[in-house]
């Protein structure tokens, strides 16, 4: 079932005004060497994609997974005998779980799978094939005719010196190894180099087959001009002063002499109290396990913020309910505040009739209607309770044995309390009248509510504290309140 999306922000379609008529190729690429989760830039790709379809441009979106680099750092959770393998291509390295093709599907087909669940309309391209195929071809040879200036542009910008020999093009050895391989001639007309690997071995590579790859910062610039980018976002460290748009830009302009896409500088996010994130350091939320606790439609709101250019810092714990009923708000829908969401989720677990029961009595009839949208809601809360919700918002309600062991730590007027409450508990209260009878009673009782309430929670939830009695009471089933207040 699609779901109702949030309108396109105000800087892409500023973006997609200075892009023009098109028709236009919208690129994103990210190294499958880690867990992905810089999903704020494929986000930012589609926004600007969305924009230009808006106004009937004709639009290519791709995400250019780079399968074919060559493995330089070993992801956190891989065995340390994956250094093995390292210089070689992702592609080309086996699944350290043996469930995929390779390195490089391990850690892409979750996130292409996310990337379906959002019902993204986007071409997955994997860059080993687009090399195989001969996509790259040309641009290759283009690049390797003209080494002399892409050295020159690649010392300038950066301000090093290349070492001597250096190619834009780096063939893999008989080893599999992509670097520290020395080109020696290249044979255009063939599409082939002659190489020498570090170990003084000779080799020949056609580049036509994908037996090798351009570097990072020469490849960029001509797979704008081999697939016809017109747009590319990217994130503050490819765009600072000698990075890799730098030289991207000159190469594009003077070698390959392609116009420079239209550009977005993204900001990172950074999680609550964990710093930005970071799949060397461990600092990740992966796409699947936020769309676990939110729909599609949320989880593009979260990830571009107000602008991307602006740093975010997520708040997946306290903050999250409130941003959760500002979305639903902001769509228009019928819904249920999350944390009273939470609360049933928490009682009934997956039992979406007996949720329905419990919104229904806790006066969300209409929430209580669309099952198939209750299963999922209830879905997203649950999930949210176990992995991030603070301690005060998480609980089970007692059995009949846990809430009498509850009630011997309370006072006699307090089980008076509870006694006088069951009495009176009748089915079909709603939230109000609960938490009516709740306040009169403690008064009848001669207890100040704070000792009344702590009361209740105690044999209900097993804590001092809870979620707002009255609708979470009314929420409950009659008999299953009375038979925990009758200890």
């Amino acid at each position: 079932m699609s779901e109702t999306r949030i309108s396109i922000p105000g800087w892409a379609e500023r973006m997609a005004d200075r892009l023009g008529e098109g028709p236009h190729v919208v690129v994103t690429g990210i190294s499958p060497s880690g867990n992905i989760h810089n999903l704020r830039e494929v986000l930012v790709a589609e926004a600007v994609a969305n924009a230009l379809k808006e106004r009937g441009a004709g639009v290519r979106f791709i995400f250019h997974a780079d399968t074919i680099d060559p493995l330089r750092k070993i992801a956190p959770g891989i065995p340390e005998s994956f250094e093995k393998y390292m210089g070689r291509s992702l592609s080309h390295i086996p699944d350290p779980e043996g469930c995929h093709a390779s390195y490089a599907e391990h850690f892409l087909s979750p996130f292409e799978e996310a990337l379906e669940e959002m019902e993204m309309d986007i071409e997955v391209l994997r860059s080993h094939e687009i090399y195989e195929s001969g996509v790259y071809t040309d641009v290759t040879c283009e690049a390797i005719e003209h080494t002399d200036e892409l050295r020159k542009i690649m010392q300038e910008v950066t301000g090093r010196k290349m070492p001597e020999g250096w190619s834009p093009y780096l063939p893999r050895a008989s080893s599999g190894d992509l670097t520290g391989n020395r080109v020696l001639e290249h044979l255009p007309e063939e599409s082939k180099v002659i190489f020498v690997d570090r170990d003084g071995n000779e080799g020949v590579a056609d580049y036509s087959k994908g037996e090798g790859k351009l570097g990072w910062r020469t490849e960029l610039a001509a797979r704008w001009k081999a697939l016809g980018v017109t747009f590319e976002p990217f994130g503050k460290d490819h765009t600072s002063r000698g990075g890799s748009t730098d030289t991207a830009d000159r190469m594009s302009r003077e070698v390959f002499h392609y116009p420079v896409p239209g550009r977005y500088e993204y900001e990172w996010i950074s999680i609550k109290g964990k710093g930005p994130m970071s799949s060397s350091k461990g600092v990740v939320l992966l796409p699947k396990d936020l769309l676990k606790i939110m729909p599609p439609g949320a989880l593009r709101k979260m990830m571009l913020g107000r602008d991307p250019a602006r740093a975010l810092d997520l708040d997946l714990e306290g903050g999250f309910p409130r941003f959760m009923d500002e979305y639903r708000a902001e769509v228009g829908e019928e819904y249920v505040p999350f944390t009273h969401l939470v609360t049933v989720a928490q009682t009934v677990g997956g039992d979406t009739e007996a949720a329905a029961q419990m919104l229904r009595r806790g006066g969300y009839e209409k929430a209580a209607a669309d099952q198939g949208k209750l299963a999922r809601d209830l879905s997203y809360a649950l999930n949210w309770a176990k992995e991030w919700a603070p301690e005060s918002l998480r609980f089970r309600i007692l059995s009949e044995e846990e809430a009498k062991e509850a009630a011997q730590g309370l006072s006699a007027d307090q089980r008076r309390y509870l006694a006088a409450v069951s009495g009176k508990l009748k089915a079909g209260m709603d939230g109000d009248e609960v938490q009516n009878l709740l306040y009169s009673t403690a008064g009848e009782c001669g207890l100040k509510p704070k000792k009344a309430f702590a009361a209740l929670y105690s044999v209900l939830l097993g804590k001092k504290s809870g979620p707002k009695a009255g609708p979470f009471v009314a929420g409950l089933p009659t008999e299953v309140v009375r038979q925990r207040l009758s200890v």
